[in-house]
């Protein structure tokens, strides 16, 4: 397996280990690419986030306390590469399947993951049962995990879950505008490090965070770009989160006004679909690495 390191403008150079502060808080620090920051980093509990490289699509695997789950699970071109890299890791059940909204490149990975015979705990999506007359993938979606024996759960704005010691709080805006507007956000919070996981929603859901959320709920070290950073973030909404590092869900090829507004700014973007990016921490640090040209 091939590491890749990443480049920080601000370093001028390919660097081993880049070092930012978090949130200031002194004793967080990033780490890309390079070697683990402390020898006995998988000798510690952690938060592991893999972000599959499934092109311009979201297909998260979150692992803590030994524990896991998906959030979205990509577009089902990528449903073999995904089984087979769960596998790999030895994965056979799930405490959670998460959907945080309906569109093909996030729900299909989590109908073929149930269809594949993996074991779970709770199918979990923000959707009323109304929502069955308006998209099919989620409805058979919903009766896949029927035919599978694994209970649907709608989940609602403030929400939180556990992936061992990891709280997962949910946040959604019921009246954004359209499907995308509405999906599910996910703030990560394990020890002092967190992530910011906002699935497609578009600028007037970021601006309704801004004003409706407290500060600490958006602020985080991490964030996933919406939308694959197809459009650049409202200015007031990136500025509430002030990343040290942002996961953008597509190919870098194809990446626009998104990856010029983390250019002016010196934000480090990873894309997944050039190859599946690891983000660890053991609730201070971030260790962040990418496999070269992997799922």
């Amino acid at each position: 397996m091939t590491r890749r390191g990443l480049r920080r403008k601000a370093c001028g150079a390919l660097c081993a280990a880049v070092v930012f502060l978090i949130g200031g808080v002194a004793a967080a620090q990033v780490y890309l690419g390079g070697e683990p920051p402390k020898e006995d980093w998988y000798r510690r509990p952690l938060f592991r986030l893999t972000a599959f490289a499934a092109g311009q699509s979201d297909c998260l695997f979150l692992q803590c306390g030994g524990e896991s789950m998906m959030l979205d699970g990509g577009s089902a071109p990528y449903r073999e590469k995904l089984r087979d890299a769960l596998e790999e890791r030895g994965i056979t059940r799930f405490k959670y399947l998460l959907n945080s909204h309906f569109h093909e490149d996030h729900i299909s990975g989590l109908y073929w993951l149930m269809r594949y015979g993996f074991q779970t705990d709770e199918y979990l999506h923000p959707y009323s049962d109304y929502a069955i007359n308006l998209s099919e993938r989620h409805r058979e979606t919903i009766r896949q995990a029927e035919r599978s024996g694994v209970p649907a759960r709608q989940v609602f704005h403030g929400d939180e879950l556990l992936l061992g010691e990891a709280v997962l709080t949910l946040y959604r805006y019921d009246d954004g505008i359209g499907t995308n507007g509405r999906s599910l956000v996910t703030r990560v919070q394990f020890g002092s490090a967190s992530m910011l996981l906002t699935a497609d929603i578009i600028g007037k859901t970021q601006n309704w965070m801004v004003k409706k959320l407290p500060a600490e709920a958006l602020d985080a070290d991490i964030l996933k770009a919406p939308h694959h950073a197809i459009t650049p973030m409202s200015l007031p909404f990136l500025e509430a989160v002030s990343p040290e590092a942002v996961l953008i869900t597509s190919d870098s090829d194809r990446v626009d006004r998104g990856r010029v507004q983390l250019d002016a700014r010196g934000i480090p973007a990873l894309y997944s679909g050039d190859g599946t990016v690891v983000f660890e921490t053991d609730g201070d640090d971030w260790y962040i690495y990418q496999t070269e040209g992997q799922f």
